[in-house]
């Protein structure tokens, strides 16, 4: 009882507490008085963190270890040791299948879009027509007027990017079929653009993204791609490439802007005064200062990483940016058995062939393109491999047409798979941490700055961010200068420090995939006292907004799974503050010296039967709790209630009523 009165007393807004006093046990939860926090330990709590005001412990000392049933080698690398994770381990080979290609070949297409003209495959189209599908903000589409189509050959193009084609067929169960397609229009603005700075490095930058994919994950999922970027195209492979959070709206923000959600103006929404994400600090502007064409493309926007828990974009926010196409597209999949299928065509087909679509008719002109796949990934770590032979076919046509001479082509996975059962054994922990990412340079490139190609392959197995990746195209847009506004992360082109932190790579404690976790004994004080303060917490988050304090559950503390604690890494504490590797006895590195025990605990809760995995600091008797909770298995409908308005809480609510029948935008996790 004592912590759902912390939550209550710490969390809820002064405007609830009349709602909540209608009840008697809130009224007597609330007289309970809070434990006062000594201020050097509420000066130690960080932004990002958490304390506990009713839980503490007395007992200073740390928990002594168990055997780990992971063995992981590590890296020499200082700072980080990085773990060399087995990607066939058997704690997770034995979670894991094989799912087949969806089969959409067995369905029908009656035309292709090739070259602004519809061409029909079909004998049975007796007369055909038209509407352009048109964005209305990012969360909305209508369709233009319906104009007809010749049957027969003629000199006129559709010169609109996204259309519904309706075709009229010959007397049959199905008098009428609908298509949607999508083309690049080489628009004249785009083939005027020019650049008011020239660019230090002028390539194509070309990012390919595979949601939920692991560095582990590629390897089993996607073995002929991996070998292809490794062996075929020369590419670079991280090892020690980390998150910087929850989700796949930190990494990209990241990526594309530099710097965190957290950083950037309030978007969220049905938050007060939050705005569309139009004016956050995108490298879109740069991009085009420098005459580069961009442009964004999501296969899954009812889980687009800046619509479903934030505001959008008001305006597309680049040249090529066809969301309005795949919302049609997944109405389409929802109201259909088609199975992530476009017609005859793949999901993953229609997204690559866009990217050659506009490599060949932009081919004279800069570009900036990030194409992000979900559709196929999202869910599971089994079907990673569903995309493997679009992908693979992508990479050899760029290369085989030459588009990649002047390309840098980053394959990448925002993180790891974020729940299911194999992301319960800690070595889905690890790989959630560690997602796939691979640069490749041109061979000509790599000739002319072999200063730069040195430093990428020392960086390998140096802890790296998704931060290093905004400043690297900031170093190159500036080159030979560097940014002077980069406020983290560190370009890639140059040497990352050996000595090198995630306090200093801007990498959240919680998913810092570098410190030494050693499992504990989980019935330790500490860690049940460690999970008992993570469901505080998250009940305190529940009740800061009113429909959820009044709509969702309270959650209590059904057990703890496992603990593990943070070992001291020696060589850091070595190395630290010293040139020549003299022991250094760095007070402020060292855990013992403060009575610090740093803890993850995975645990579960009722009565949503949710499991959680926290990073809780003991200090000094008190529990701090990392806010970055991760939920590592379905939710499902428990959170439609509040789902829509309060998208950030869906992990920690269970409504009080829930339909019998699940909501579409509930069967996927956030992103």
């Amino acid at each position: 009882m004592c912590l759902f009165t912390s939550a209550l007393r710490a969390s809820v807004s002064k405007s609830y507490i009349p709602s909540l006093l209608q009840n008697n046990l809130y009224l007597f939860l609330l007289q309970i008085p809070l434990l006062e926090v000594p201020g050097d330990i509420e000066a130690a709590v960080k932004p990002d963190e958490w304390i506990s005001r009713t839980i503490n412990d007395s007992k200073q000392e740390c928990p002594p270890l168990l055997n780990s049933t992971l063995e992981t080698k590590l890296n020499s690398s200082v700072g980080c040791q990085i773990p060399l994770i087995d990607p066939f381990h058997p704690s997770i080979m034995n979670l894991l299948s094989d799912v087949p290609m969806p089969k959409c070949s067995q369905f029908k297409s009656y035309g292709k879009l090739v070259d602004g003209k519809i061409h029909f495959v079909d004998s049975t189209v007796i007369s055909a027509s038209y509407r352009r599908i048109v964005r209305n903000g990012d969360f909305k589409y209508t369709l233009g007027e319906s104009l007809p189509i010749p049957l027969l050959n003629t000199t006129e193009k559709i010169t609109d990017e996204f259309i519904e084609v309706e075709y009229q067929l010959k007397d049959g169960k199905k008098p009428q079929e609908k298509e949607i397609f999508i083309q690049p229009v080489p628009h004249q603005h785009l083939l005027s653009r020019s650049a008011q700075i020239e660019p230090g490095i002028p390539l194509n930058i070309l990012i390919v993204g595979v949601d939920s994919m692991s560095h582990g994950n590629a390897i089993r999922k996607l073995p002929q791609v991996y070998k292809y970027l490794k062996d075929e195209l020369g590419s670079v492979i991280f090892n020690g490439h980390s998150v910087v959070g929850d989700g796949t709206t930190d990494q990209l923000a990241a990526i594309l802007t530099g710097t965190s959600e957290t950083g950037q103006y309030e978007a969220r929404r049905h938050i007060k005064k939050a705005r569309p994400v139009d004016g956050w600090t995108w490298i879109y502007k740069q991009l085009n200062e420098r005459g580069y064409l961009t442009g964004y493309s999501g296969d899954n926007p009812g889980i687009g990483p800046f619509s479903y828990r934030l505001m959008g974009f008001k305006d597309s926010p680049t040249d090529f940016y066809p969301r309005p196409f795949y919302s049609m597209a997944e109405k389409i999949l929802k109201d259909s058995t088609s199975n992530k299928c476009v017609a005859s065509k793949t999901i993953s087909t229609v997204q690559f062939d866009y990217i050659r679509e506009v490599f060949a008719m932009f081919k004279n002109k800069l570009k900036f393109f990030f194409s992000f796949n979900a559709m196929y990934t999202h869910n599971t770590y089994s079907e990673g491999g569903m995309i493997e032979p679009d992908l693979l076919s992508l990479l050899q046509d760029l290369n085989q047409h030459g588009y990649l001479n002047n390309t840098l082509l980053i394959v990448l996975g925002d993180h790891g798979s974020r729940y299911g059962k194999a992301r319960a054994v800690l070595q889905g922990k690890l790989e959630e941490r560690l997602p796939l990412f691979s640069m490749r340079f041109p061979t000509w490139f790599r000739d002319k700055f072999p200063t730069i190609m040195k430093n990428l392959k020392i960086n390998t197995n140096r802890l790296t961010s998704w931060y290093d990746v905004y400043a690297t195209f900031r170093h190159m847009l500036s080159y030979p200068s560097l940014p002077s506004d980069i406020k983290h992360g560190q370009s890639l082109l140059t040497e990352i420090p050996i000595s090198r932190t995630c306090e200093e790579a801007n990498v959240a404690e919680h998913w810092c995939p570098c410190l030494r976790w050693e499992p504990v004994d989980h019935s330790y004080t500490h860690a049940q006292k460690a999970a008992l303060a993570a469901v505080e917490y998250m009940n305190g988050a529940n009740l800061e907004h009113q429909e959820s304090a009044e709509m969702c559950r309270n959650l209590s503390l059904k057990s703890v799974n496992y603990a593990l604690l943070e070992r001291p890494n020696d060589k850091l504490l070595s190395f630290a503050n010293t040139n020549d590797l003299r022991p250094v006895f760095n007070q402020r590195l060292n855990p013992a010296h403060q009575h610090i025990c740093r803890y993850q605990v995975q645990f579960t809760t009722s009565p949503n039967n949710g499991t959680y995995e926290a990073t809780v600091r003991y200090h000094k008797s008190w529990f701090i709790v990392s806010k970055g909770i991760s939920r590592i298995n379905k939710y499902g409908n428990q959170p439609e209630c509040i789902a829509r308005q309060l998208p950030h809480l869906r992990k920690f609510c269970m409504c009080k009523e829930i339909s019998s029948k699940p909501l579409y935008y509930m069967f996927f996790k956030c992103t």
